[in-house]
């Protein structure tokens, strides 16, 4: 039997794969003819990214992640078992300067911190960056208010919790400050950068423009977002490899964290009720691993 399911009803996915069912995800953001139009006209790029995947791992999860997102089969993924952000290779370490961009409700500065890493995070959005100065309290590591570009400007902004994202001016009331990190490095006068993470909802390939002093000194590991655009799945890997060609590379996908995307405790309740978690098969959380 297979089901249908929209964005709205994602977590509760793995529930129904629980009892062997063919999921299929559709929704307004996803459009898989046009994507697989897009994708075997971009063939060359394609094959590109994957030679120069470092491992087996990194290639069969790279292709699953091209054929979920064209058949929309949840199935057809392949999910990592480890945190998301924390592949051995390339997870931030004790002593670490770390970069978060996208910081959200801060769970994930926290996870570094807890790491043993000296955190900077950035959030735009006004509303996520003040859900987040508990915990900078709490776990000692900085939060700005401000997103990551490749230049310091004002925009506007879309607000929408985990997915809050620049747009056009006019179209919203509501604007952020942003920099790119090279200046900030040199105004804050950090010794060095060991480690950027990146989700900045399509933004990433403009951050690395603004960081290309920073990459090319230092060469941090990174672990970038790598799905919020449909040539990002090269794109940004060609952008790092001309700035250092010593970089390897790895590829891994992850379940999604809904605890942050709950309209009401009901759905919590319904959650808990299946006997499920809140990380749930997506399409999203596509990362690429740079070290």
């Amino acid at each position: 039997p297979a089901v249908v399911l929209n964005m709205s009803n994602g977590l509760f996915r793995d529930y129904f794969l629980r009892f062997g069912m063919d999921l299929f995800n559709i929704d307004k953001n996803n459009f898989p003819e046009q994507l697989y139009n897009f994708y075997m006209q971009n063939l060359p790029n394609l094959y590109s990214t994957y030679q120069m995947l470092e491992d087996a791992e990194s290639k069969k999860t790279y292709l699953a992640f091209i054929k979920g997102r064209v058949t929309n089969r949840v199935k057809d993924f392949i999910y990592a078992p480890e945190p998301q952000y924390f592949l051995q290779e390339c997870a931030p370490r004790s002593g670490d300067i770390a970069i978060d961009g996208g910081a959200f409700d801060g769970a994930t500065a926290r996870d570094f911190s807890l790491a043993g890493a000296k955190v900077y995070a950035f959030e735009m959005d006004s509303k996520n960056y003040q859900n987040c100065l508990a915990l900078a309290e709490k776990y000692n590591f900085t939060i700005e208010n401000f997103g990551l570009s490749n230049k310091r400007q004002e925009t506007a902004y879309f607000e929408s919790s985990a997915g809050s994202h620049q747009v056009k001016f006019g179209e919203t009331g509501l604007t952020a400050k942003f920099t790119d990190l090279d200046s900030y490095v040199l105004e804050k006068n950090l010794p060095r950068v060991d480690f950027i993470k990146l989700d900045i909802e399509g933004a990433e390939l403009d951050m690395l423009h603004g960081a290309y002093k920073t990459i090319s000194t230092w060469k941090p590991r990174l672990a970038i977002s790598a799905y919020h655009r449909p040539d990002d799945l090269w794109t940004l890997i060609n952008y790092i490899k001309s700035l250092r060609t010593d970089y390897k590379f790895k590829f891994r996908h992850y379940k999604t964290d809904y605890s942050g995307y709950f309209k009401s405790d009901a759905e919590k309740q319904i959650l808990d009720n299946l006997d499920s978690d809140y990380w749930q098969s997506t399409w999203c959380e596509g990362v690429l691993y740079c070290y």
